[in-house]
């Protein structure tokens, strides 16, 4: 079995590599958390081809995972302007085939590497408090729940999260 390899997503083609697993993993997982409806308009609003441009040109680092040719997984990964010693796991997605295996730690430990270079020594997200499952993942490795937030993203739709923090120094890259 080929290794699991981590590679940046900073070319037009893995940016698109990139939508194309978000559209299958965020349909399958975040339909039964928050609708089919939520889900597409947060696919369109932050997955299309110039939205991931942009964010690339505000410096989010994106790295996608892979076993041989097939993408499994991907993050990203922001500084916070705002915070200048935080850094924001902005998005974290493993399919479904690729759970359990440590994808997501190997890819947490990228962007803790990746906050590092940013300067940041708080790594946050920001979680569904309905997403158990990740939940607890994210507490497996280490983050903590700091608050809860509601956040208003248009339409009618909103994001009901926790915000989880952990310091950057706890993972160390194996690579």
């Amino acid at each position: 079995m080929d290794p699991i390899e981590l590679v940046a997503a900073d070319t037009p083609s893995l940016l698109l590599e990139l939508s194309a697993l978000a559209h299958v993993i965020w349909r399958q997982h975040y339909t039964p958390i928050i609708g089919r409806k939520q889900v597409e308009y947060m696919l369109h609003g932050g997955y299309s081809e110039s939205a991931l441009n942009e964010q690339l040109a505000a410096g989010t680092r994106f790295t996608l995972a892979r076993r041989g040719p097939r993408f499994l997984a991907f993050a990203a990964v922001s500084p916070d302007s705002d915070a200048p010693k935080t850094a924001w796991l902005d998005k974290l997605y493993v399919h479904i085939e690729a759970r359990n295996l440590g994808v997501g730690r190997r890819l947490v430990e990228r962007a803790c590497e990746q906050a590092r270079t940013f300067g940041a020594d708080t790594l946050r997200l920001r979680v569904n408090r309905d997403n158990a499952e990740s939940i607890t993942a994210y507490q497996r490795i280490g983050f903590e729940i700091e608050q809860e937030d509601v956040k208003d993203i248009g339409h009618g739709f909103v994001m009901d999260d926790y915000i989880m923090a952990m310091p950057v120094e706890r993972l160390t890259t194996v690579d």
